[in-house]
């Protein structure tokens, strides 16, 4: 896609070469010699871009200005002149231009403010977009997403889903396990049945034996009457044992004796109790650390890794990331009985540079704490409040792993956020990009491509183009 931009100036010689700079980078360009002739002959333009002369006969830039926000509010108007003061150029911005140019201005300067105003625009369109999608709420038993890395993720959950096959969800914590394992239960064919989620972490070991397999009365000193467990509660269903890596080795063999013989032994009971349930369990461990390691008995992870699904972090779906502030942003508003309040193009970048450690669930705090914060109807770069980050090591990613497996983690994650901010930063000009970055533009692309970012590769200037305004 290319921007429609409509040229307006008195001044005919300055009119043609703005014309001619933006030539390479426009769809569309219209030349006229004044405002009302702009907008007599402009309707059928619909501009993205507009570039005006504030000192104009009769009607001047600034009520040009006006009349092009009410005619095409999503436009974007870039203004110059020869007489360019602190205030006016206040004033043009409090007015709605979207930047101001003073002559004598260069090629450069006029293409980064277009392709800057046009980038913008893009954005805008994006985020109208997933608005529309948000409220068609297309998703997949509340798993929304549009990234390419979750295409694997719900196709496997089709496939093993009608089947009675235990399953292991491997993901960072945050990323949406739980999601997952009940989009697997409402797939299935006992969605009829109950759906039961277990923390092994958030309980004692005697505590956590008799919550799930239960335990008679007087079994122990608070027992004072029988106890079903989980195991039962969720019989024709799903048990979904979340950080099942937490549970201490001697339940363990109690579940792994549960999954092959499909009966459990509540505590103090001496007859077994027969159970049909469909186990889902989930870390936010590395797999091969928790065998090599001994944190999981081999045994039993061989039998809950019978299909595995790995969920990718939040900042390697960065597809995803609008979309699903959106979606937070708009849970959040409704929550708080405010008005639904919109992403501006900049909060959306300062988004799509972040790490998100804390992934999904870290997002939907961010947008939850803006829409609460904000006082307006649009959320900007100022009411988004992230979290410090650093480049610390995160024992949850890379410990435990041999020392090149993990040297080659953290450099990725070093490296992906660096290029991703110096992308933004840049709009997506992939030169400008690598001589920021003091790297050559094949070296930078051969990165984007080894991580996997998606880059939005702004126009380059055409070669041996030279100022003319």
């Amino acid at each position: 896609m290319k921007p429609r931009i409509l040229i307006v100036d008195d001044n005919k010689d300055l009119a043609r070469g703005v014309a001619l700079v933006l030539s390479e980078l426009a769809e569309d360009i219209a030349v006229f010699h004044s405002a009302r002739e702009a907008l007599d002959a402009g309707a059928t333009l619909t501009p993205d871009v507009v570039c005006s002369d504030v000192r104009m006969p009769g009607m001047d830039g600034l009520e040009l200005l006006d009349t092009v926000r009410e005619r095409w509010p999503h436009a974007r108007m870039i203004l110059f002149t020869a007489f360019g003061t602190i205030d006016a150029a206040v004033d043009s911005m409090k007015r709605g231009a979207f930047h101001y140019l003073t002559k004598p201005f260069n090629d450069d300067e006029l293409l980064m403010l277009v392709r800057r105003a046009w980038k913008e625009r893009c954005d805008e369109l994006e985020l109208t977009q997933l608005r529309e999608e948000v409220h068609g709420r297309t998703c997949f038993h509340n798993l929304h997403s549009r990234d390419r890395r979750m295409v694997p993720v719900i196709d496997t959950i089709r496939k093993v889903a009608p089947s009675p096959t235990t399953v292991l969800i491997c993901g960072e914590s945050g990323t949406g396990k739980e999601l997952v394992a009940r989009a697997i239960h409402a797939e299935s064919n006992r969605k009829s049945g109950p759906f039961v989620a277990f923390n092994a972490a958030a309980l004692s070991e005697s505590l956590a034996e008799a919550e799930l397999f239960g335990a008679r009365r007087g079994a122990y000193t608070s027992a004072d009457k029988d106890r079903k467990g989980l195991f039962v509660e969720a019989q024709g269903g799903t048990l979904f044992i979340d950080e099942v890596s937490s549970m201490p080795m001697s339940l363990q063999g109690r579940l792994l004796r549960a999954l092959q013989e499909r009966e459990v032994l509540p505590v103090g009971a001496s007859v077994p109790v027969k159970v049909d349930v469909r186990i889902v369990a989930a870390t936010n461990m590395d797999p091969l650390r928790m065998v090599t390691e001994g944190i999981i008995r081999k045994d039993l992870y061989y039998r809950l890794s019978v299909v595995r699904i790995n969920i990718p972090p939040l900042r390697e779906r960065l597809d995803d990331i609008p979309l699903l502030a959106q979606l937070f942003l708009e849970k959040a508003s409704a929550a708080s009985g405010g008005p639904q309040r919109r992403l501006t193009p900049r909060a959306l970048r300062l988004l799509l540079t972040h790490d998100w450690p804390g992934n999904v669930r870290e997002l939907s705090n961010v947008m939850e704490r803006a829409a609460v914060l904000c006082e307006g109807d649009e959320i900007g770069p100022g009411d988004i409040q992230l979290e410090d980050e650093t480049l610390d090591w995160q024992p949850d990613a890379g410990e435990g792993l041999p020392y090149e497996q993990a040297r080659r983690l953290v450099l990725d994650r070093f490296q992906r956020r660096f290029i991703e901010r110096l992308l933004a930063q840049t709009s997506g000009n992939m030169s400008a990009a690598a001589r920021k970055a003091g790297v050559t533009r094949a070296a930078l692309h051969r990165m984007t491509k080894r991580l996997g970012i998606a880059a939005r590769e702004a126009p380059e200037p055409a070669a041996g183009q030279t100022p003319s305004a």
